[in-house]
């Protein structure tokens, strides 16, 4: 039995004080019958919402599936010889951290093209297609997608649609992407081709015009000089020791070249030597005589006009042969007689031989330098300019080749900005209906009636102590 109710006069405050702290002046009777109707309505409140979702909102089964982009960097690298090296590398689209190509997926894949035409493979509307729902695995390239239909077979044909329609979606975005790099590509590729041409024709127009049609023309002709210079240095050093062999055997023989030339020649005329033997015949013949019979002798006087007109003989044959009327009667015989020196003089003839063709090959090397020299001095300006005009032609040729290259290269590689996306697991066949929302309406509705039941209590305790609580302060 309860007891009675201390009635405690209210002090004079505001209406919701009143309310809160004294409450209603019910009996406990009728104040419980209060408390229960109120406690029994926001039950059905709660319960009523829940109990109708439980029992008529249609099953629905959620298809998951993977997808795992293994996208990393590479590069390619062609090389030119003589002219360059092309090379394009792609990095890889995760080490930017300010795209994340796995965010930039989830975006395409909620896109409306890709829903459309994911939507359309199985004939129905966007809105009835739904979205998927995905998530993304931190630290990880992975994507989880999931997505929900009425029955188990719907599911999973929308899992494959919509990954087909993603796929599509990225093809049409790399080709895109691929025409118009092909289509700036080829712009530039047609710019650089022309300033090719236009450096091949100017240093074409400057060869014809010049008579070094090349660089390393030019540094032949300074090669060949060098090797002229140093050449004519080493005949110059034979030509000074021939000179030197020469003069000493000469000065022993106490010959000069015109006597030696001349002795060579009296040598070797054969009328000559006939006369100089019968000179020495006659001259045999008078000393055998001399002595014996008197100047006036008949043979006596008789070989001595032989001998004048012998001598007369060797004068004039020896002058005709040696050209020259310096030579007396007996310079002549001297030189004509064969003695044990002919081979030496012949090897002294031989060795002024070969030093007058030394002096002959100085003087024309010299003069080969001197041209060559001029030649030199008037093609340097030349060859600076067609040098210039080759590197210019050098340049342009590298820049057009690596960018052709280059060209080719980069459509080598398609998955650069878009990286390729593979199905890591498959969409599954769901075997149960997702009980999620039921579980979830379950545990809400669980959760109200409790903090309802706690509420209520708290207002039917809630007087006796409040009231103490004032009384005490």
């Amino acid at each position: 039995m309860n007891a009675p109710v201390q009635q405690v006069e209210s002090p004079k405050k505001g209406f919701l004080f009143r309310v809160v702290v004294y409450g209603s002046h019910l009996q406990p009777g009728k104040r419980r019958a209060l408390y229960i109707g109120i406690l029994l309505a926001c039950l059905a409140v709660i319960w009523v919402p829940i109990v109708l979702l439980v029992t008529f909102k249609p099953a629905t089964y959620v298809s998951e599936w993977t997808l795992i982009l293994p996208g990393t960097g590479n590069g390619l690298a062609v090389s030119l010889e003589s002219i360059g090296q092309a090379s394009a590398s792609v990095a890889s689209p995760f080490t930017n951290s300010s795209v994340d190509p796995v965010a930039s997926y989830k975006g395409i894949a909620t896109s409306k093209p890709v829903l459309a035409l994911a939507a359309s493979k199985l004939g129905m509307s966007v809105a009835k297609f739904g979205a998927p729902r995905i998530k993304l695995v931190d630290q990880t390239s992975l994507m989880e997608f999931q997505l929900k239909a009425p029955n188990p077979q719907l599911a999973q044909k929308k899992s494959y649609a919509l990954y087909e329609a993603l796929q599509t979606q990225l093809d049409q975005l790399r080709d895109d992407e691929t025409r118009h790099l092909t289509d700036s590509g080829l712009a530039m590729i047609s710019d650089f081709n022309e300033k090719l041409e236009q450096a091949q024709q100017s240093k074409l127009e400057f060869q014809i015009e010049s008579d070094i049609v090349s660089f390393e023309q030019f540094s032949g002709l300074i090669t060949r000089l060098e090797d002229s210079r140093y050449r004519n240095q080493e005949l110059q050093s034979d030509y000074e020791a021939l000179l030197f062999q020469i003069a000493t055997m000469q000065q022993g023989l106490n010959l000069t070249d015109e006597t030696l030339r001349a002795a060579i020649a009296l040598r070797s005329d054969e009328a000559f030597q006939q006369q100089l033997q019968r000179h020495a015949e006659v001259h045999t013949q008078m000393s055998s005589i001399d002595g014996i019979w008197g100047d006036d002798h008949p043979q006596l006087k008789q070989l001595h006009a032989a001998h004048d007109t012998v001598n007369g003989e060797l004068t004039r044959r020896g002058r005709q042969v040696t050209k020259s009327t310096a030579y007396t009667t007996a310079e002549l015989i001297e030189l004509g007689n064969h003695t044990a020196q002919d081979k030496v003089l012949l090897e002294l003839l031989s060795l002024i031989a070969e030093r007058n063709g030394l002096a002959k090959r100085i003087q024309t090397e010299a003069q080969f330098i001197e041209k060559l020299q001029q030649r030199i001095e008037e093609s340097a300006e030349d060859s600076v300019a067609l040098e210039n005009l080759s590197r210019k032609q050098q340049v342009a040729t590298a820049v057009f080749s690596t960018a052709l290259a280059k060209q080719d290269i980069g459509n080598a590689d398609r998955y650069s900005s878009y990286p390729l996306v593979q199905m890591l697991a498959p969409p599954t066949l769901p075997d149960q209906p997702d009980r999620l929302t039921h579980k979830l309406a379950l545990i809400g509705g669980a959760g109200a009636t409790l903090s309802l039941i706690m509420g209520l209590s708290l207002l039917w305790i809630r007087k006796p102590w409040l009231q103490k609580i004032l009384k005490s302060a």
